[in-house]
């Protein structure tokens, strides 16, 4: 394929980069630097940061981890000014050259759509963001060339997520990329911004940065107790998902449980609240009052999602995976995370769902009606957010005290199936961080699985 580079400022010569794929994946760089492994799979990609892309679908409304996804930012963003003001300062302080600074904090604090939002002003004031994303099992959908040049641009901000499950050798190579030197010629602004749950990993990757790079960290802690602060986010999220049900007086709904619980703390339980309460609202239904259930609720709605379209399948709809079957493979997706089409049936296989090549076609293809993948050469994209997909995990297996929600024993030798069978370990980093990070709050999960 032949990818255009675009002027990205006034004077910037134009260049053109041909890239070639014959059978495989092709992937091409222009003023950086491509590192591969010895089979050729990329270590990491960059790629231009993308806004969300317009408004929600009003579908979304029976599938709660699409309005909860914070790639989708469906609620405005709200409850995080303050930080968002200081990575600001962050990225104007200095005279320029290269700046690193780690952001952790638990899941659902807010992390991802900070970081967004931090893209979305910057770019406002003329700089450029590029994510980096690691390889790891998957071979992405080639874009052609990702243009690293920041011409006449303010400066180059980098996000990198799950920076923690990064191999600290792989962090290496991406520091040592030639973009992280802005711009010829100029002492250019780059900063680099790593989000991750823990400090933990953090001070062996300063090591390996060394002084090549000014370095910070900042913690994003939970959202204040205050009268005010958690209701301002509950309110916004209310709001907006009450338009998407299209229900105004579902705008009104009031939370089922008290904000001040410490749970609260996560701006992702506060929307999962609001989220419930005006499902609960439109559909005349009892909310949980407590935590794990608001889980529970809404994963029982991807329940319902996944019933109606296989009924709708018996009604011609070319879909034929049953609820059962579907909570199952998302189970799997769950733990590996986006796959190749090999590595995803070999996935299903080592499950035990699914050994003929039609059945492992029907089930990748439904899963990917219910979960469309980011990268179209993939499958198996996973429950999202995060934090969601790990009170899936747990409610999944048994020994869990949620009443009302059925475990699978099946799912309890999974993961293990998983990660011990060929190319199991390119899985651990996301399946062993989910299934660590859900024990958290289901012990169950430590004594049966872990």
């Amino acid at each position: 394929m032949t990818a255009p580079g675009l002027p990205d400022g006034e004077g910037q010569a134009r260049i053109v980069q041909n890239v070639y794929a014959f059978g495989g994946f092709a992937y091409g760089a222009i003023h950086a630097d491509v590192h591969v492994y010895g089979d050729g799979r990329p270590v990491y990609l960059l790629a231009e940061h993308r806004p969300p892309a317009g408004d929600p679908d009003p579908a979304w409304a029976g599938q709660p981890s699409r309005l909860l996804n914070a790639g989708n930012a469906v609620v405005p963003f709200t409850g995080r000014e303050e930080e968002l003001s200081e990575l600001e300062d962050w990225c104007d302080g200095g005279d320029g050259g290269l700046a690193v600074r780690w952001l952790h904090g638990a899941g659902g604090r807010g992390k991802t759509r900070l970081a967004d939002e931090l893209a979305a002003t910057s770019a406002r004031y003329g700089w450029k963001t590029i994510v980096a994303r690691h390889g790891g099992a998957v071979v992405p959908e080639s874009g052609g060339s990702i243009d690293g040049r920041v011409g006449d641009r303010r400066g180059l901000l980098v996000l990198v997520d799950y920076a923690d499950r990064w191999p600290l050798r792989d962090l290496a190579w991406l520091f040592a990329n030639s973009v992280l030197g802005g711009s010829p010629g100029r002492r250019t602004p780059v900063r680099v911004l790593m989000l991750a749950r823990s400090a933990h990993a953090w001070p062996a990757v300063k090591s390996v940065i060394g002084d090549r790079a000014a370095t910070s960290d900042q913690e994003l802690e939970a959202l204040p107790a205050d009268p005010g602060g958690r209701e301002d986010v509950f309110a916004a999220a209310r709001t907006r998902f009450a338009e998407l049900y299209r229900r105004t007086d579902a705008a009104t709904a009031p939370s089922s449980l008290p904000l001040e619980h410490p749970a609260f703390g996560l701006t992702l339980t506060v929307h999962m609240a609001a989220l419930v309460a005006v499902d609960a609202h439109v559909h005349g239904r009892r909310p949980p009052h407590d935590t794990a259930g608001l889980s529970a609720y809404l994963l029982e709605r991807e329940h319902e999602h996944w019933r109606r379209l296989y009924e709708n399948g018996a009604a011609g709809l070319d879909f034929r995976t049953s609820p059962d079957d579907m909570a199952s493979v998302s189970f799997v997706a769950a733990l590996t995370g986006a796959s190749t089409w090999e590595d995803g049936a070999a996935a299903l296989e080592r499950a035990a769902l699914a050994t003929a090549p039609e059945a492992v076609r029907s089930l990748l293809r439904d899963h990917a009606r219910c979960y469309p993948p980011l990268d179209p050469q993939t499958v198996l994209e996973p429950l999202y957010p995060d934090r969601l997909a790990e009170d899936f995990l747990a409610l999944t297996v048994p020994g869990h005290a949620v009443t009302g929600y059925r475990a699978d024993a099946w799912a309890t030798g999974v993961p293990k199936a998983l990660l011990t069978a060929p190319g199991g370990a390119a899985r651990a980093p996301r399946a062993l961080t989910l299934l660590a990070s859900a024990a958290d709050r289901w012990p169950h999960l430590a004594e049966k699985v872990l």
